[in-house]
C-alpha cells in the first residue's frame, strides 16, 4: 500500500508514524493542545492498521457513548474517506459505514475473501459490560481513549485488561488536551517511566495554518492577548498549575443534551461587570443525592449597559430553553441598582445574600463537594477559573497563604456561589 503521508498528517507526526507501522513500541500517548490534529492522526493509523492486519479489530473509548457519534466515529469515517476506503460495492475489499445516525453502530472492514474486522466504538458509562466484547474473526488488538482526561483511571486500566486480550500484537493509542493541574492524573502519569511508550506532543504550530482555518486561528489570537495562561493551556498544551489548586474535584467533560433535559431545576448567577471586568452569567444543576454540581451554560458580556446585558441574557435564555422571566437568577447584591434594573424589566432577579464570611463559606462547600463537573466547550470561562484559582505563596516565607486569595479571575466563582447559595446556606456551609 503506497500513501502520500504529506498530504495526511503533518510532518510532526512522521517519526510516531514510523514507530506504529514498525511496532517499536506497544503504545502511544498524544497530550497536546486544542488544534494539533493529533485525533485526525491516530484515525489514520486505525484505519490502516486494520487493513494491513486481517486479525486485528479496533476498540476506541470515550467516558459517555452519547459522545461517540459525533466525535471519533465521525473522525474514523473521515479517516476511511480519505485514505478512499470506503466499500463502493459488494465484491470489493472495503469498509461498510452503518446508516444509522442515532447510535455510534461498529464499522465493518470486509476483506476480498470474506473475512470480516471491526472497529468498535463503546462509552465507558459501564465498563462492567466491555467485558464480555467478543469479536468473530481476531482479536481486539488496537485500543484508543480519546479524551482521556474524562476517564477514571480505574475503569481505564480493567478495560485494558479485558478487552486486549487473544493475541500477542497490541497498539494503544491516548489522547488528551493536558488539565492545568500539574497534579491531575493525566499530567502524572506522563511522567512516568514506560518503555513500551512514546509520547508524542504537539501544537497548532506544528501544523499547516491552511489546514487549520481563519476562525481558529483567529480565536488563539484573541486568546493569547486576552488571556496568557489560558493559551499556554488550551494550545499549547501546558499544565499551566502551580500545584497548589484550590479545586481539586474539577471534571472536564462534555455534559450532554439528555442530561441537562433530565434536570428538574437549573440555578442560575449574575455577576455584574462592564470593562474590563465583564458581566457574567452562568447557569448550572446541583444533584443533592451525589454531590456533584454540573456546570452547563454561560454568557460573558464586555461593554454592555444594564439594558443591553438584559436583552442579551433574555436572549440567551431562550435559546437554551430557559426564561430571564420565570428561571429565578441570583445576583451580586453589591450593586443593588443593577438588581433593580433587572427586576424592573421583569427579570426573576434576586439579589444574593452574602454577608460577612460568606465567600469562604461557599467555596469551602464548593470545595466539599464529590464533583464539580464543567463542559469546557460551553463554558470555557468556568473551565478557566475553576481550574486556574489557586493558593498563593507567601513570598517571604515560601509557603503556602491560607485562605482564598483576591485578584484571581474569579467572574464564575462569584455567580456560582450566588446561584447554590440557598443550597449550601441550608447546608451549614
Amino acid at each position: 500500500m503506497n500513501i502520500n503521508s504529506a498530504e495526511l498528517f503533518a510532518p510532526v507526526y512522521n517519526r510516531a508514524f514510523k514507530s506504529i507501522m514498525n511496532h517499536t513500541k506497544e503504545r502511544w500517548t498524544f497530550p497536546g493542545g486544542r488544534a494539533s490534529c493529533k485525533s485526525s492522526f491516530i484515525s489514520i493509523c486505525i484505519v490502516l492498521l486494520i487493513v494491513l492486519f486481517p486479525k486485528l479489530n479496533a476498540l476506541i473509548l470515550r467516558r459517555y457513548s452519547k459522545s461517540l457519534r459525533l466525535s471519533v466515529f465521525e473522525q474514523i469515517v473521515w479517516a476511511i474517506d480519505k485514505l478512499h476506503m470506503r466499500r463502493s460495492n459488494g465484491k470489493t475489499a472495503g469498509f461498510k459505514i452503518p446508516k444509522s445516525r442515532t447510535a455510534a453502530l461498529p464499522i465493518i472492514y470486509v476483506r476480498k475473501d470474506g473475512r470480516q474486522q471491526q472497529i468498535i466504538f463503546a462509552g465507558l458509562d459501564d465498563p462492567e459490560k466491555l467485558k464480555s466484547l467478543k469479536v468473530s474473526n481476531g482479536y481486539i488488538g488496537i485500543l484508543w481513549i480519546e479524551e482521556k482526561t474524562e476517564v477514571d483511571p480505574t475503569d481505564l486500566q480493567n478495560v485494558k485488561i479485558s478487552a486486549l486480550r487473544g493475541g500477542d500484537t497490541f497498539y494503544i493509542f491516548e489522547s488528551y488536551n493536558p488539565p492545568s493541574a500539574v497534579r491531575h492524573w493525566c499530567n502524572a502519569e506522563a511522567k512516568q517511566d514506560d518503555p513500551r511508550r512514546m509520547i508524542v506532543h504537539t501544537t497548532f504550530l506544528d501544523i499547516p495554518k491552511d489546514w487549520l482555518g481563519d476562525a481558529i486561528l483567529h480565536d488563539i489570537e484573541q486568546t493569547k492577548k486576552n488571556n496568557k495562561r489560558s493559551y499556554e493551556n488550551i494550545y499549547l498544551g501546558k499544565a499551566t498549575g502551580t500545584g497548589q489548586q484550590i479545586f481539586e474535584n474539577i471534571v472536564l467533560r462534555e455534559i450532554t443534551a439528555d442530561e441537562i433535559q433530565s434536570w428538574d431545576e437549573t440555578l442560575q448567577g449574575i455577576d455584574w461587570g462592564y470593562y474590563p471586568d465583564p458581566y457574567a452569567y452562568g447557569s448550572m444543576h446541583y444533584d443533592a443525592k451525589t454531590a456533584t454540581l454540573y456546570i452547563w451554560d454561560e454568557l460573558y458580556l464586555y461593554k454592555h449597559g444594564n439594558d443591553e446585558a438584559f436583552k442579551k441574557t433574555a436572549e440567551h435564555m431562550e435559546a437554551h430553553g430557559m426564561s430571564i422571566y420565570e428561571d429565578r437568577q441570583t445576583a451580586d447584591s453589591a450593586e443593588p441598582k443593577s438588581v433593580a434594573d433587572f427586576h424592573k424589566w421583569g427579570g426573576n432577579t434576586r439579589g444574593a445574600i452574602k454577608g460577612k464570611g460568606s465567600r469562604d463559606a461557599g467555596f469551602k462547600w464548593l470545595q466539599g463537594l464529590r464533583a464539580i463537573v464543567i463542559d469546557p466547550v460551553r463554558c470555557p470561562h468556568a473551565s478557566d477559573e475553576f481550574t486556574l484559582y489557586e493558593h498563593e505563596i507567601d513570598k517571604r516565607t515560601g509557603e503556602i497563604m491560607e485562605g482564598y486569595p483576591e485578584g484571581q479571575p474569579d467572574h464564575f466563582l462569584a455567580l456560582t456561589r450566588y446561584a447554590t447559595e440557598r443550597t449550601w446556606r441550608h447546608a451549614g456551609a
